[in-house]
Order: C-alpha cells, then sequence, then structure tokens
C-alpha cells in the first residue's frame, strides 16, 4: 500500500482545536528510504493489541487508552518522539481560522472559495512539504523554472481517507496544472487509506501524532495533564520542525478580497468578448 517511485513521501492528516475555530493539516515529510526505516520502529514501540496510535488519545486517555495511567501514556509518547528524532523528517502543519472561513464560504464541502475547511489548509500543506524537499529555487532562477517547470525529484503523498478525500485529490490536481506555483512538478502521486486494517497505511500514525502538536502550537493551545508542548519542544530543539503556518482571520479577508477581483476580472473579460 505503501509502495511508491517518489524519492520523497508525506504523510498527512487533520486536526482541529477543541473550539472548532482553527482546522489544520499536517504531518511529516522526508525521504522514502526513511520511513522504509522508520516504519518497523514506530510499530514496535506499541503496545500489543492496539489497533493505531492516535494522539488525542493517548494525551487525554481516551477510547483505547482508557484505564491507561498517565505514566505509561507518557513513556509511550517519549519513545514514539525519539523514534521521529532518530530519523530525517520534519513536521509542516498549515492552519486556517475557521470560524472566519466559515463565513466566508459557508457550503460545507463545495465552495467557490477554497472549496472547503480542509481544502483550504491541506494546499497549503502541500506547497510546505515541496519546500521541506529542500533544494529551493533562488529569485533569479524561479522565473525560469515557473516558464519550463522544474526537472527534480518527487514526493508521494499519503492522506487518511475521509469525507474530504476527493477535495484533496481535486487540490493536488489543480495545484499539479497551476503554472503559477514553481513547485508543481515537485508533486507526485496521492494515495488515501486507513490507519489500520487489511490495507492499512501505518504511517499515518505518525501524521496523526504531528497534526495534533502542529495543531496545538498553532491554536496556542492550554496544556493538559500531559503536556503538548514538551513533545513540540523535543521535535523542534532536535531540529524535525520545517514550519507550521496559520492563515489567520486577516490573511483570509486578503485572500477573500483577491479571490472577488479576479472573478470580477475575468467575468469583465467574458462580457467584453461576448459582446465582440
Amino acid at each position: 500500500m505503501e509502495d511508491s517511485p517518489e524519492q520523497f513521501r508525506a504523510y498527512l492528516d487533520e486536526s482541529e482545536n477543541s473550539s472548532g475555530e482553527i482546522y489544520v493539516v499536517g504531518g511529516f515529510v522526508g525521504r522514502t528510504a526513511v520511513w522504509d526505516s522508520l516504519k518497523a520502529k514506530w510499530l514496535a514501540c506499541l503496545p500489543a493489541g492496539l489497533t493505531a496510535f492516535h494522539a488525542t488519545d493517548c494525551f487525554t486517555g481516551n477510547n483505547e487508552f482508557e484505564g491507561v495511567n498517565i505514566g505509561a501514556r507518557r513513556a509511550l509518547l517519549d519513545r514514539l518522539t525519539a523514534v521521529i528524532t532518530a530519523h530525517d523528517i520534519r513536521l509542516v502543519g498549515y492552519g486556517i481560522n475557521a470560524k472566519r472561513y466559515r463565513e466566508l464560504a459557508p457550503k460545507a464541502k463545495d465552495n467557490e472559495f477554497l472549496r472547503n475547511k480542509y481544502a483550504a489548509p491541506f494546499g497549503g500543506a502541500i506547497e510546505l512539504a515541496c519546500h521541506a524537499m529542500g533544494n529551493l529555487p533562488t529569485p533569479q532562477t524561479i522565473w525560469k523554472i515557473l516558464d519550463n517547470g522544474e526537472q527534480c525529484e518527487q514526493c508521494a503523498f499519503f492522506i487518511e481517507s475521509n469525507q474530504y478525500s476527493p477535495s484533496a485529490n481535486k487540490t493536488i490536481a489543480d495545484l499539479r496544472q497551476s503554472k503559477d506555483l514553481w513547485f508543481r512538478h515537485r508533486i507526485g502521486t496521492d494515495k488515501y487509506g486507513a490507519k489500520s486494517g487489511a490495507a492499512a497505511i501505518p504511517l499515518l500514525q505518525v501524521a496523526d501524532f504531528g497534526v495534533f502538536l502542529a495543531a496545538k502550537y498553532i491554536s496556542k493551545a492550554p496544556e493538559g495533564k500531559i503536556s503538548w508542548k514538551e513533545f513540540y519542544e523535543k521535535l523542534r530543539v532536535a531540529g524535525h520542525v520545517y514550519r507550521t503556518v496559520i492563515a489567520d482571520e486577516r490573511s483570509l479577508n486578503l485572500l477573500h478580497q483577491t479571490h472577488k477581483e479576479l472573478k470580477q476580472e475575468a467575468a469583465e473579460r467574458r462580457t467584453y468578448w461576448d459582446d465582440i
């Protein structure tokens, strides 16, 4: 299920803060060989009988972690963090102010403006993953890449299947075809699956841990009985946080204004040529 010809892989997941005001898509990106090495070590850390690791449940003691004491859950988080920091993968996270986005784009799945609350940050997370691959263009070379494309390594994207999977697929297709994006040729295949089960993509569990921490950081979440900041800081200090971004209310307002202006320009051009 996880075989891919690309030299890089990114595993992405979604998270939302408890108030529902911040929606984040994020995870980790790294070279394929690194992920192949990490997989066995990650799975070896998980307790026997655990269906799949879910960060929220581990931090709060819910669902499969119900009845597991804080010490045991904290020790598991320590082991999993150590596995990540022993491998060259980096965290990316892109969030939006979900409350303001719902005001600008009230439909659940099919808005003109950034499609939906998942697609909006998903596109940003794809871009961050492409940046995290390194070998970034300089101001002198970016125009040549925009005009002619880029002969480059590619990144395969692994994403948990959910109600927004068609939106993710369409977003990736749009990004690949956009000549305004210098990184478009870095976007490889996209594959969708579950964290557990017969056809599972187990490394999506790593993405789950990453996006949980990214969402906590982006939303400036309060601490719980187990500190999320401690584990985020372990990743950051070890150099495993590439970048986290928030499209706040002001940013969304500016993007929406640009969207309206471009839509108006397109409408005026159509009217002009139709008249001729």
